[in-house]
């Protein structure tokens, strides 16, 4: 008997390595693969610009980028004692307002040079739900706890969520023709609003999204929103909130991801590092011991072997802390 509809996708024809640069933008849920790829060594980069939601700031932030936009100061708003701009998260406000601008264009400026060497960008949208400022008309990525009357809320139309995202599509593809753009859509549930209008906000989004692929080559759909929604399908994979996908749910589509986008070398890549930081993670009760300083020396020399073939891996992290360990013994 068949107890859940299990989703099944081909392989993807454009394979991810860990010599490509990835970009990750959009909701959380994009920060949740972005966690998972740069555990495993890969060169990626999850939302420099923070959390975004509505599709139409995630266009924004990447014409920003694209145009090397400056931030002027004028722009930034005060909200409870710090200096903040409505297309960007908190993470790059300031107490101070020279400090805040400094910190937004800081990380355009980075984020300019990055994209001319990344390979794929793959975007998340979370919510057609949008908030437009009073004062400009504009829609924005974070309304930063300021007063509701500043911001009108709407639904934002399909049509316009998808002339946004293309000109930002066609945008990247003429700094970088050969650059792979993924869309998906959250399966973490903006429900605060009711479930019906999640259902719609999501059904606009999937709707743009094929409207996107049909149009533009190089571009392409990875459903996690179904995984969650139709294969797993099932409250048992929710946090307590029953709104966003728990640790078991982002291992079961990091694995769907794995599976669509790594070759036969990358998938045994990725396993012998994952044995490594499973033994870097091996915590002694006694790290002074005989037995103890052999293992942490094994795990060395794994390491080290493993950087003299692929020496574009980054251990710093994990050789410190061996090391450390090893001291323990000396002193």
């Amino acid at each position: 008997m068949l107890f859940r509809t299990e989703l099944r996708i081909p392989e993807s024809v454009h394979k991810i390595s860990h010599h490509h640069k990835i970009l990750l933008l959009g909701s959380c849920f994009s920060q949740n693969i972005g966690d998972r790829l740069q555990k495993y060594k890969f060169k990626s980069i999850s939302n420099p610009f923070g959390t975004i939601f509505h599709p139409v700031a995630i266009a924004k932030a990447l014409k920003y980028t694209i145009e090397k936009k400056i931030i002027s100061e004028d722009e930034l708003l005060l909200s409870q004692g710090v200096y903040v701009h409505p297309d960007f998260h908190s993470m790059l406000s300031d107490v101070n307002k020279a400090g805040a601008g400094q910190k937004i264009n800081h990380t355009i400026a980075t984020m300019h040079e990055e994209l001319k060497e990344t390979s794929y960008v793959f975007i998340t949208l979370g919510t057609s739900t949008g908030y437009r400022l009073r004062s400009t008309g504009e829609l924005v990525a974070n309304c930063h706890k300021m007063p509701p009357s500043m911001y009108v809320k709407e639904e934002v139309a399909t049509d316009e969520i998808t002339r946004q995202l293309d000109h930002a599509i066609r945008q990247l593809r003429e700094i970088s023709p050969d650059i792979q753009i993924i869309l998906t859509v959250s399966p973490v549930r903006h429900i605060k609003d009711g479930i019906i209008e999640n259902t719609r906000s999501k059904a606009r989004l999937i709707n743009c999204i094929e409207t996107l692929v049909g149009a533009n080559s190089g571009v392409s759909y990875f459903p996690a929103y179904e995984w969650m929604m139709d294969d797993l399908r099932d409250y048992r994979y929710y946090e307590k909130d029953l709104i966003h996908p728990n640790e078991s749910a982002i291992d079961y589509i990091w694995e769907k991801f794995c599976e669509h986008y790594f070759d036969k070398e990358t998938t045994q890549l990725t396993h012998q590092i994952s044995k490594i930081l499973t033994s870097c993670g091996h915590r002694p009760f006694n790290a002074s011991t005989d037995n103890h300083q052999q293992f942490v020396q094994e795990v060395t020399v794994q390491i080290e072997r493993l950087l003299q073939t692929h020496s574009y891996l980054n251990f710093e992290e994990e050789l410190k802390t061996l090391r450390y360990c090893f001291s323990l013994s000396v002193s």
